[in-house]
């Protein structure tokens, strides 16, 4: 699936915002179950939700969330608990914390809230990148800066079985495609997008601006494919200012990054890790006897 246009501002604030709400909303849910081992957070009880305490401690929860709350009124995060809380009831009610992984997003959530106050409290403010410095990231990504480019694509989206795969992209031109998407009735959508370049992946952004124009290709996308023609494009080299900012923002988040990795390399050496067989890396493995598998599983990703 390619990657879709910006939404409006105003479109931004309000998915922003839901999506923000939605997604801690498990982390409310959670507070159920903690309730049960007497973890309520505490404060001066300010207002209940069908019985559950909400208290000043809750509001500064919310505050330290998101950085664009540091500043809100302590009634609009009043509100936003509130509404949480409902959502997180509501998913408790029709037993939606019951499903198999459930236990296991939970211990992840709780994970990332103390790894990151860990991390927080051990990053040292990156450097001050150089001329060079910034020079070289400008030149390592060059669909980002000088050859950035808004690219118009006839977009066909579908996610065919897997049988029909090699033969669709056997196909040169869009119309065959929808042809024989019709014929074995793969659902599927057609539209013409603009992409820029900078805020694709890099393989995609390299391929956008060197396709010839009208040449059909394919990007896949998990179990989703997309046919793409590219029909237009657009120089839009990056402004100086904001090329230097970029730049910038790119060269510390490598070096907060590098610190992360140290961080989590120090641990490792002085952790001990023991797998399973089958989750051996490539380095640094100590298996063990083999044992009997309680339930399907994959082994990281990262």
């Amino acid at each position: 699936m390619t990657p879709k246009l910006a939404p409006s501002k105003t479109s931004r604030r309000s998915t922003a915002f839901w999506r923000g709400l939605i997604a801690s909303s498990l982390v409310a849910a959670a507070a159920l179950t903690a309730a049960c081992h007497q973890l309520k957070p505490g404060g001066q009880v300010i207002a209940t939700v069908n019985g559950q305490e909400i208290t000043s401690q809750d509001l500064q929860a919310e505050a330290r969330s998101n950085a664009a709350l540091a500043q809100a009124d302590s009634s609009v995060l009043l509100q936003r608990v509130i509404a949480r809380a409902l959502l997180a009831q509501a998913a408790h009610n029709r037993g939606m914390d019951h499903y198999p992984g459930y236990p296991s997003d939970i211990a992840r959530l709780k994970q990332d809230l103390i790894a990151q106050r860990l991390v927080r409290s051990s990053l040292k403010p990156p450097p001050t990148p150089t001329s060079a410095d910034l020079a070289k990231i400008m030149a390592d990504n060059p669909y980002s800066f000088a050859r950035r480019e808004n690219v118009t694509v006839d977009d066909i989206n579908m996610q065919p079985p897997a049988g029909s795969v090699e033969s669709l992209e056997s196909l040169k031109y869009p119309s065959d495609i929808m042809g024989r998407l019709t014929r074995l009735s793969i659902p599927n959508s057609r539209k013409t997008v603009t992409l820029d370049t900078a805020k694709v992946p890099v393989a995609l952004a390299e391929r956008l601006s060197t396709a010839p124009i009208g040449e059909l290709f394919f990007v896949h996308d998990g179990n989703q494919l997309s046919a793409l023609t590219v029909t237009e494009r657009s120089p839009a080299p990056t402004p100086p200012e904001e090329a230097t900012a970029a730049a910038t923002q790119i060269f510390q988040g490598t070096k907060v990054q590098g610190q992360i990795d140290a961080l989590v390399d120090q641990l490792r050496s002085q952790a001990k890790i023991v797998y399973t067989n089958g989750f051996v890396p490539a380095h640094k493995a100590e298996p063990l006897a083999p044992q009997k598998r309680v339930g399907p599983g994959r082994g990281p990703t990262n």
